[in-house]
This record gives C-alpha cells, structure tokens and sequence, in this order.
C-alpha cells in the first residue's frame, strides 16, 4: 500500500531543494518523508478540486468527531470537541500559546538538545529560553529530575516544553517521567506544553504515552496543552492543518477567546479534508509505513555499528529521525559539515543548530526508500574511509 518511489528534486523543496547546488548531494534532512503521501488522502483532496469551487468552509463536526476517536483509541486520551482549537500548525500553536498563557520575560524550560525552532518562537515572543541539557545513560537520553527541580526553582520558570517522542534524540518519554513532569510542574504553577507531533510514528518495542493521556489523571493534566498533527505521520507537512487541545477550563476560556479574536482558525480547506480522511481510514497505511520505517530503524542502526563504529547511533525508540555522535572524528561542527558534503556527499542537519547539547551531532532522517537509506550509509562509509585515509 505505501508508495516510497517518489521525486522531490524541486528548486523550492525545503529537503530537495539544495540538489540545485550540487546534483550530487543526497538530502537526509529535514522531518518529512520521501514517501508518497497516502493515495486515499490525495483521492479526498482531488475529490475536493474536482467540486470546481474553492470557496469558504465550516470545520466538519466528522474532523473533529475523526481526531477525538484517534486520540482515543491510539494514545488513550479523553477529549471534548469543546476541548479543542484548530491551528495552522503546531509552531503557530506554540507561539499563540506562549503569548497568551505566558507573559514578557517569563522563562520557558526546554530540555536539549532540542527542535530549532522552539528557541526562535520563545526568543522572538520576547519570553526567556532556558535550556535544559539532558543527559545519557547507556546510549539514550535521560532527564535528571533532581537537576530539573533546581532549575525549576532557580530560573522561577513559568512554563515547561516537553516534546515526546524527542526530536532529535528519539526518545519515548515513560509514563513515571512524564508524571514527574507534571508533579514538579503542578507543584510550582507552571504550564505544561506537550509537542506530541511525532507520537503516531510508533515502533513495536514502543508506544509513546500522551501528556494528556487518562493515566495521568485529571491533576496530571491539569496545567497541560497539547499540540498535535498529523501531518508527520502522513507526510502532509504542507497542508497547514493541527489541533491544540485542554482540560482545563480556564486556560481554554482564555485561548479560545485569543482565537477568536486572531481567526486562528481559519485553516486550509485541503488541510481539514486530509486531517479527517488521514484519521478516519488511516489506520492500515499507518501500521505499514510504520513497520516499514521500523525495518529501516534497525537496518540502519546495525549497519552503522557494524561497519562505521566511529559514528555512534542513538537508537530512535520514536520518530522516523536518528541522531548520530560523530564526536570520535574531533571535527568543529561546521568542519564536520562541510566533511560529510564533500567527501561523503551527504546532507544532514547538524546537531549544533538543536543547541549547545548537540555539538558533534548529526540528524538523519530515514523516512526513505530503503535503497536510498542504503545509499546514504554507503556515502556515511565513503565519509568514514577518506576521513581514515587522510
């Protein structure tokens, strides 16, 4: 059912679009997938042009009817269609939240290394970023939670941004940390922001919990917004369509009163017939591509600790991205770059742009083909030997 022969190469493709450069590089970048994006998803959309009329519409009762039955049945959560806000996207979500259940100045903890932009929005909203270095233990990242309270204390922070699964690390927060989080945060007032984007690619040693899942319970989720699409799961980055959701009744009044008063809500026509028909008949395509992006996982997780040692792979327990220690070459990071593109002619996103923590770090994305994945290890290897062999 899943269709991984598709082309990218565009000019003004975020991922492909460097190849206008140097035809001979191979992107691994940026979080979407090189493969095609359901063809029951482009049916509904084509159905939709074929109407003739692009005019206004009214969010279906069947959209939001489609996200409370998914998040429900896939990341036991319990929620109301008044619970909900539709957004244009989860960045857009964390900046509309930052600036009306925070003020000017409040400090914001984000745990890193972590997602780029989320630096840029708390900065550019004129709130405090507070990074939070994580730690590693046996090869994965791991929160001190002793740490964590000192920072909460010191920094008197106002709000704290959990991604889970992390992006870039891979890690799928336990349900014992994620109700630390929220004991330590409900403790001392703050808001808990939950970046569950990438929580519907799910392996079958793993299963992400949500922190506005049932398990928490009601005080749990008492001072939580979660951010959720599904736009990574079914490749559909490009039709701006993502849900904001609480239970708080307070928070809600306030942020619903925002969106009316921003038309948050008016979000792409195509985005809300894809988000419905991605959860109303996307649960067989879903366990595919993620079986295949399992398969993928492994494949490539084996392959560097067997024949490119040197390179440490973080084992990515969600999300289709892998994060990779290149630390034993000694490069700076913008040497290492420029390294992997002319001796190895490969792209990655260097780990220095997720912060301090990510210094000597390299994301690659293998939501592809398994033969361009083999490709890309093949090109990593090529890197690896010119590196030795100088």
């Amino acid at each position: 059912m899943i269709d991984t022969n598709v082309n990218r190469t565009n000019p003004n493709d975020v991922k492909w679009g460097v190849t206008k450069d140097d035809p001979d590089l191979l992107p691994m970048t940026v979080a979407d997938m090189d493969i095609a994006t359901p063809a029951f998803i482009r049916d509904a959309m084509q159905n939709l042009i074929n109407q003739k009329v692009l005019g206004y519409v009214i969010p279906s009762t069947t959209l939001y009817d489609a996200f409370i039955h998914w998040q429900k049945v896939y990341h036991g959560v319990s929620l109301t269609r008044e619970q909900l806000i539709l957004i244009p996207s989860v960045a857009v979500g964390l900046s509309f939240v930052l600036r009306y259940l925070t003020d000017v100045g409040d400090g914001v903890i984000v745990m890193s290394p972590y997602y780029p932009p989320y630096q840029t929005l708390i900065k550019s909203n004129q709130r405090q970023f507070i990074d939070f270095p994580l730690i590693q233990r046996d090869g994965q990242y791991v929160i001190d939670f002793k740490r964590l309270e000192q920072r909460m204390d010191t920094s008197k922070a106002k709000a704290i941004l959990v991604c889970n699964p992390h992006n870039p690390g891979g890690r799928v927060w336990t349900n014992t940390e994620l109700q630390r989080i929220h004991e330590l945060a409900n403790e001392r007032g703050m808001l808990v922001i939950a970046d569950e984007i990438h929580d519907d690619t799910v392996y079958s040693d793993n299963q992400p919990v949500s922190m506005l899942s049932d398990l928490m319970g009601e005080d749990a989720a008492s001072q939580t917004v979660l951010l959720k699409s599904a736009t990574k799961a079914f490749n559909l980055a490009g039709v701006k369509t993502a849900f904001l959701a609480t239970k708080n009744t307070q928070i809600l009044g306030k942020l619903k009163q925002a969106a009316t008063a921003e038309a948050i809500e008016e979000v792409n026509t195509f985005g809300l017939v894809a988000t419905r028909t991605a959860y109303e008949q996307g649960e067989s395509w879903l366990k595919e591509v993620n079986a295949y992006l399992e398969g993928n996982r492994d494949f490539a997780y084996q392959y560097l600790r067997e024949h490119i040692p040197m390179i440490r792979p973080m084992y990515p327990e969600g999300t289709y991205l892998m994060w990779l220690d290149f630390m034993a070459y000694g490069f700076s990071d913008q040497e290492l770059d420029a390294k992997l593109r002319s001796l190895g002619h490969i792209a990655l996103n260097p780990g220095i742009d997720y912060g301090k923590a990510g210094s000597g770090f390299m994301r690659l994305n293998f939501a592809v083909d398994r033969n361009v994945l083999k490709d890309a290890l093949h090109r990593l290897e090529s890197f690896d030997k010119a590196v030795k062999a100088n």
